[in-house]
């Protein structure tokens, strides 16, 4: 076995160059004089930007989720873990994003419609995902709009 081109024992580096997994939750230690604290588990050291950028996106999901909640008179579900993160009555079910997705050329093609004569512009985008498949169709409409059709909070 000794001519095998590879090392085993106690060497982390592995032949394709992976070193192990990372951490599922760091284990941070407290810092050091130089500021920073790093993973007892892997080694990792910790990003103090990316985990105020973290915190701060999981903060503007959870307010969306709140704030949708709150228009349509729902029930705020996305705290369960589940695919859902709002429940409106019998009728909607919602899975809310929020942040840097924001589909800026979706909201640029709804605002160019007219509103004249009470219409209420909606967008269609269509996909045609190959033969033997259905096209699928999403409909977007700005949300204050939807609330005017389906009613909001009583």
């Amino acid at each position: 076995m000794s001519d095998l081109p590879w090392t085993t024992g106690d060497d982390p580096a592995i032949r394709n160059g992976a070193v192990g997994r990372k951490c599922r939750r760091h284990e941070w230690t407290p810092r050091n004089a130089d500021g920073e604290s790093w993973c007892v588990r892997c080694s990792a050291v910790r990003d103090p930007a990316a985990s105020r950028r973290g915190r701060t996106s999981l903060r503007a999901g959870k307010e969306a989720e709140r704030a949708i909640a709150k228009s349509y008179g729902g029930t705020r579900t996305g705290q369960f873990g589940g695919p859902d993160d709002v429940v409106i009555g019998d009728l909607f079910v919602v899975q809310s994003k929020a942040g840097a997705r924001f589909p800026g050329w979706m909201w640029n093609e709804l605002v160019k419609l007219p509103r004249t004569g009470g219409r209420i512009p909606t967008l269609i985008v269509s996909d045609r995902p190959g033969s033997g498949h259905p096209a699928r169709r999403i409909v977007v409409r700005m949300m204050s709009d939807d609330l005017g059709l389906h009613g909001g909070a009583k």
